[in-house]
């Protein structure tokens, strides 16, 4: 009996230390350049307090459209069986704009409806939340047509939609000495990716960062694993911060 007992025990000890070696939040991003340039889930991962079980896994590759990532096998079974517990969508830029002849046809002319709805359907079906991290345009009348059209897909998708196009017009307003723009002139700059990470982390865990977000190792500019999944090591010491400390705040909250 008393052997039994012991037995049991550690048994219970057992799979005590399996369970708490085991990551709290598995999180996947499904995305493209705008995804991967700057790292955004390295800078997201850099606000985890000490302390937080997390893994961080990004699947993106040049120009990729949600469509396209639905008809790769490697997505839907890492959505399907990749035990994530929060899944980020993002488009390609421009594929949710949504002008006045797509709101009266009723969505039927914005194929990035489908795609995203899937995609959002098979993470749900695993247990994960679903995030759907907006993208923005140059004006604010076509930003004003993309998230009409990101909107209407985060609601259909059952998805919590993270704007961005609107917030960071404003702040490139107000701001304009931060990095807005890649120099390319069409990727993310440092304090987009920035405002990207803070929102999503807010979004997802319903508190205000106060940490910068910072980019352990070399900073990506091309698709790092484009035919695979990217893990993100936590373990890696951040080198490069993206936007002074000062700045972490505004681009979480404002405007």
């Amino acid at each position: 009996m008393r052997r039994c007992l012991v037995v049991a025990i550690l048994t219970l000890f057992a799979l005590a230390g399996a369970q708490a070696s085991e990551p709290e939040h598995r999180v996947l991003f499904i995305g493209n350049s705008l995804t991967y340039v700057n790292d955004l889930p390295n800078a997201f991962a850099s606000l985890a307090p000490d302390g937080t079980r997390m893994d961080v896994d990004m699947i993106a590759s040049p120009g990729a459209s949600l469509a396209d990532a639905m008809r790769n096998p490697l997505v839907t079974k890492a959505l399907t069986e990749g035990g994530y517990t929060d899944v980020i969508l993002q488009e390609r830029g421009g594929d949710a704009f949504c002008p006045a002849a797509c709101r009266q046809e009723g969505f039927s002319t914005l194929p990035a409806m489908r795609s995203a709805r899937e995609a959002s359907r098979m993470a749900r079906a695993a247990g994960a939340r679903v995030f759907y991290l907006g993208t923005w345009q140059s004006s604010r009348e076509t930003n004003e047509a993309l998230e009409f059209g990101e909107r209407a897909i985060a609601s259909a998708s059952g998805a919590a939609y993270v704007e961005i196009a609107e917030p960071r017009r404003k702040l490139m307003q107000t701001h304009p000495e931060l990095a807005w723009t890649h120099a390319d002139g069409q990727h993310p700059g440092y304090a987009t990716t920035a405002m990207m990470a803070l929102r999503l982390w807010r979004a997802m865990f319903g508190v205000t960062p106060t940490t910068v977000p910072c980019v352990a190792g070399e900073v990506h500019y091309h698709a790092p694993k484009p035919e695979g999944v990217l893990h993100i090591d936590l373990s890696r010491k951040p080198r490069t911060c993206l936007v002074p400390s000062d700045a972490v705040r505004k681009l979480a909250v404002d405007p």
